[in-house]
């Protein structure tokens, strides 16, 4: 015989019952972002060199505790191994536990409406990028949750905001732009308190109290871990000096959202742009209310500041999206660093659940503009997940071809050394995706490119060419003369190899591949191109022809 539940029994068990329900629907939602990432299956960007030579490399970086974890999980002591994907079905676990404690802290109603009100966290666009990492998806998913626990935790008091530092600390110390998720939470919190409402002494001490722990976490983070970041992050993460260049703050803000409207077609935004016009508006409607109610109580000063405060809530919300970065004398802007994005969605859904609830309005249009951002963002992920494996496939054929012809060519020839020139552009399904969706372009770089910046082409040539020597390898990068050299000579001779995506012309005793992608040939000079490389019926006689 079963014995009743007292009430506050009753009302634990329905929490843990929610609470399985919310990460049982996350889990679900963000199998249908995370599947098509899988299903490629294609190596991004560093995860090259991770994977060949299990090199970490992130202490150097400032992620010292990325290096820990990912060293914890492997046992290992010298070099690591691809273990994925469990770092990606772990990091999309972490994310729908942020959701169960988004569900736990604020009132937005059901588990449906709470899952798809945290699920922009992890599905929106630009974290897709995060997600694709083999090796880097769990840190920057641990990063995530740890920005948001000191907002999300139920208990306050001095020891809560010293655990909320040290749960920054860990944030920062997984992935830095996380922080930015942080500074986006602290808005919600500040919408949210308005819906209770609280005492307007209370509203902004509590807002300073935040400001002040995100601040101090900081400074620890910089004194522990940031002076001894070295390299290419060094220079990236310089900050602004002297009032001078205050202006760049601007030009950066200009800068990011430019990218960001660049990376939908026109038809998205007329799609989504009016939701999230509307989405903008709850915080302002709800500090216009929270303002009305301290007239009511004669507060005839502080009226006039929060009525403010409410019309500049959405730009403010807008800059702590991108938080420190904005200082920052050349941000990296890329999708992996706007985290803050997805805080602002999410936290966009759950002020306007809880204000609709507030207002005892039907939940329905906050589960209908859920469901629609939700279904976006699945749709997005499919595009993504078939043109990368699109383009994996195009050039993985590309490649071993390649490293036929030049084994040939050593055998044949006596090449010691290769030099890449022009590009292969991208596959034809993946060009058609970033034809409709320009953020793809950004998603799926190419591995096949000749041009300097493009410095993951080595590493995606070791996985197939060996024995053979990559001129353009970080460890062996040519003189600029040897490089007009080649070229130059190159176009005096026919070409050794044809075929369809490249055409190898052997100088000395190297073969120079000219890629017949997107992308012109590149030449020494303008001079170079004109004189020795003008069409002609001679140079297209090849010694070995193949389709």
């Amino acid at each position: 015989m079963e014995l009743p539940l007292s009430r506050e029994n009753a009302r634990d068990a329905a929490a843990r019952r929610g609470a399985r329900d919310v990460f049982g629907l996350l889990l679900l939602l963000y199998w249908l972002i995370l599947y098509p990432l899988l299903r490629a299956d294609r190596y991004y960007n560093d995860d090259l060199k991770r994977a060949l030579i299990g090199r970490a490399g992130w202490d150097s970086n400032g992620r010292p505790l990325t290096t820990l974890l990912m060293r914890m999980l492997q046992c290992y002591d010298h070099a690591m191994v691809d273990i994925s994907p469990l770092p990606q079905i772990g990091a999309v676990a972490i994310l729908a536990w942020a959701g169960v404690l988004l569900a736990r802290r604020y009132p937005i109603g059901p588990a449906a409406m709470a899952a798809l009100a945290a699920f922009p966290l992890g599905a929106q666009p630009f974290f897709l990028e995060n997600l694709s990492f083999k090796f880097d998806a769990l840190s920057m998913s641990l990063a995530m949750l740890l920005a948001v626990l000191p907002i999300l935790q139920l208990r306050d008091g001095r020891r809560a905001w010293w655990l909320g530092v040290l749960s920054l600390f860990g944030s920062l110390c997984f992935y830095q732009p996380a922080i930015n998720v942080y500074l986006v939470f602290v808005l919600v919190e500040w919408v949210m308190l308005q819906l209770r409402p609280v005492p307007p002494s209370l509203l902004l001490r509590r807002l300073a109290w935040r400001l002040l722990q995100g601040g101090c976490a900081m400074l620890i983070y910089y004194l522990v871990v940031g002076i001894h970041i070295s390299g290419w992050v060094k220079r990236s993460s310089e900050r602004i000096h002297g009032w001078r260049e205050l202006p760049l703050l601007w030009r950066h803000f200009v800068d990011f959202y430019a990218y960001v409207g660049s990376s939908f077609n026109v038809h998205w935004w007329m799609y989504f742009g009016p939701l999230l016009v509307v989405l903008a508006l709850f915080p302002v409607a709800v500090g216009i209310g929270y303002a009305r109610r301290l007239r009511a109580a004669r507060w005839t000063p502080a009226t006039v500041l929060f009525c403010l405060a409410a019309v500049l809530t959405p730009l403010a919300a807008l800059i702590a999206a991108l938080g420190p970065m904005l200082a920052l004398r050349q941000p990296e802007i890329g999708p992996r660093v706007l985290m803050g994005l997805g805080a602002l969605l999410a936290g966009a859904l759950v002020v306007m659940a809880a204000a609709l609830r507030q207002w005892r309005r039907s939940p329905r249009w906050a589960l209908a503009a859920g469901c629609m951002l939700a279904l976006g963002m699945c749709v997005l992920a499919s595009a993504y997940g078939n043109a990368a494996a699109a383009q994996k496939k195009y050039e993985d054929h590309i490649a071993s071809r390649l490293a036929d012809d030049l084994a040939r060519l050593k055998s044949s020839r006596g090449i010691d050394a290769f030099l890449l020139d022009g590009s292969a552009g991208d596959s034809p399904v993946t060009a058609h995706v970033i034809g409709q969706l320009p953020l793809v372009r950004a998603l799926v770089p190419s591995y096949l490119d000749a041009d300097r910046n493009s410095f993951q082409t080595p590493g995606f040539l070791a996985f197939y060419i060996a024995g053979v020597t990559n001129l353009q390898a970080n460890d062996q990068v040519p003189s600029p003369s040897l490089l007009s050299s080649l070229r130059a000579r190159a176009c005096l001779v026919p070409a050794d190899v044809v075929r369809a995506a490249y055409r190898i012309y052997v100088v000395g005793g190297t073969a120079l591949v000219r890629l017949s992608g997107a992308g012109a040939p590149l030449h020494a000079t303008v001079e170079d191109a004109a004189v020795h490389c003008a069409p002609s019926h001679s140079h297209d006689t090849a010694r070995e022809t193949s389709p």
